[in-house]
């Protein structure tokens, strides 16, 4: 997995959501809203603190697998994020299932403070640029990173799930890099919509499988 040092609230990662999420458990932070009669919509987008939970468990999922992290620090990572979801849900059942702003701005300070942290892990103390320049499609892979990463945590992916997802998310990265490559170091058109095909695929095998879904995994063309 390639890291990525973005955390972003105006990219939304489209999927449908895992449900029950086990009490306590860290990908219950990977939720979106439900439709009024109470059943799950075939799709949703984050909520932006949701994003960002998510966005954040994949950027320390890339950083180990690039050695910019070592396993304590990922842990200890891991853990404050595993914190701020405990949060989140102690705010929405005092405030009647949803955050209030206050709590809202709160969480995202956390969120904010815990992306610098991670930047600085990875590089050596160093700051985080203020603007940096991250593809939605990197930013993607990213945040899908962090749903299999959440997941397994919770108990809700296998280690061989996991481990399969992981095969296609890295095939995925490494095609973006290729086309990258060949486009001058951006994606064409027509690539970033054949990303985007391959990336919804993986989006919805990731909830498949979390829910114990029976469905074949979908390759991964046309990123072919």
């Amino acid at each position: 997995m390639n890291p990525v040092t973005l955390t972003s609230s105006d990219i939304r990662e489209s999927y449908t959501p895992v449900s029950p999420q086990k009490p306590g458990s860290v990908a219950g932070s990977v939720s979106g809203k439900t439709d009024v009669t109470g059943q799950a919509p075939d799709t949703l987008q984050l909520s932006p603190i949701a994003l960002r939970q998510a966005a954040l468990a994949g950027r320390v999922a890339g950083d180990l697998q690039s050695g910019s992290l070592t396993s304590d620090q990922g842990q200890q990572i891991y853990s404050q994020i595993s914190s701020i979801h405990s949060q989140i849900a102690t705010d929405r059942q005092a405030d009647g299932g949803k955050l209030s702003s206050t709590d809202a701005a709160a969480i995202k300070q956390l969120q904010g403070q815990l992306s610098q942290t991670i930047y600085g892990d990875a590089h050596n103390g160093a700051t985080a640029p203020s603007d940096p320049n991250v593809t939605k499609a990197d930013f993607r892979s990213t945040v899908q990173a962090g749903r299999i990463v959440l997941n397994e945590k919770a108990g809700n992916l296998s280690s061989d799930q996991t481990t399969q997802l992981g095969a296609q998310l890295s095939t995925i990265q490494q095609q973006i890099a290729t086309d990258k490559q060949a486009n001058g170091g951006t994606l064409s058109t027509a690539d970033a919509q054949a990303i985007n095909q391959a990336q919804n695929q993986l989006s919805q095998q990731i909830h498949l499988d979390a829910r114990g879904a029976t469905t074949p995994h979908a390759p991964v063309s046309p990123v072919s």
